[in-house]
């Protein structure tokens, strides 16, 4: 049995999948690496200015709970 040809279309489709797969492993990579670059800020910050790092958690704890609590 004869195999069918591929048509411009599929392969313009199978082109499109792996841009898109290149374009998604790239933009998770950028936003894992933002992540870790946040995730050290908070941790020196943490280390340096203690007691500003709690005011701020704790006033960003009472705002969310506030927006929640409103919404009844």
């Amino acid at each position: 049995m004869a195999r069918p040809k591929t048509t411009r279309a599929a392969e313009f489709a199978e082109e499109a999948r792996d841009r898109a797969e290149e374009a998604y492993e790239a933009a998770y990579a950028a936003v894992e690496d933002g992540l870790d670059e946040a995730h050290r800020y908070l941790k020196r910050q943490w280390r340096e200015r203690p007691v500003a790092v709690a005011a701020a958690a704790a006033g960003m704890g009472l705002i969310v709970g506030l927006l929640i609590g409103g919404r009844r």
